[in-house]
């Protein structure tokens, strides 16, 4: 499980004990500079960052035969480009950002000689806020290096064919719909689910459809599950 810019492995508390109760072995990273200060994230980047998410995800492909990853945010973008790189089982992509709803981004570029950080302006629910635990202000260069970030996972989507479950709020005031609408067109899985949540914002996790998410998420990865149970089955057969 991947957490989002500026937040930490919090988001996923509660999806995280629910897929452990389901028997399932869970692993929220908490990404360099992240869960710190926005002092210590400003000196880290993308690389910094997905670097991580490839020693601990090959960590737990040691010790576990299939590997579901899970990104929420910018999670979504590195957990793609880990699935184009990685053979992983599945893929849970939350509210990924492939098209933003401000581009404020695009001037990150210029504000980063006249400013260090930018202070967020909260417009997701006080629940979401508190129980992410994310910065209340953010590094303009890290906003610099999660557009490069983001321009690159663009550009290897063809290239992941692993099944993906993708997920997007309506009322996303971060991430435009059509994010999920591009990643559903442009990856190769043969297995695709695409879900839209109405009454939801970017904290689709926390938000108030919240429990129809994560009942989404695990039928998804219950079928994944399945899946794999049968090609085993079918491979002591043969033999």
């Amino acid at each position: 499980m991947i957490h989002g810019f500026t937040g930490t492995p919090m988001e996923f508390r509660r999806i995280g004990y629910k897929m452990q109760d389901q028997g399932f072995t869970v692993n929220a990273v908490r990404l360099p500079g992240h869960g710190t200060s926005p002092e210590e994230m400003m000196h880290t980047g993308w690389t910094d960052w997905y670097g991580h998410v490839l020693e601990n995800y090959d960590k737990l492909a040691g010790v576990c035969k299939n590997v579901v990853v899970m990104g929420y945010s910018l999670g979504g973008l590195l957990a793609l480009k880990l699935s184009a790189e990685r053979q992983t089982s599945g893929i849970v992509s939350i509210a990924t950002p492939i098209f933003l709803a401000t581009r404020r981004i695009v001037f990150a570029a210029v504000m980063q000689h006249f400013l260090d950080y930018v202070e967020k302006k909260p417009k997701d629910t006080p629940i979401v806020l508190d129980e992410s635990c994310a910065y209340t202000k953010t590094p303009i260069r890290s906003v610099i290096s999660l557009r490069k970030l983001l321009k690159h996972v663009k550009v290897i989507l063809p290239r992941i064919e692993a099944p993906i479950w993708i997920g997007q709020g309506k009322k996303d005031a971060i991430v435009l719909q059509e994010s999920a609408e591009f990643l559903h067109q442009n990856v190769r899985s043969p297995m695709k689910e695409l879900h839209f949540y109405h009454e939801s914002s970017h904290g689709l996790l926390l938000d108030q459809e919240k429990e129809q998410v994560y009942e989404d998420i695990s039928s998804f990865i219950q079928s994944l599950q399945m899946k794999y149970y049968e090609v085993e089955e079918a491979g002591a057969a043969a033999k």
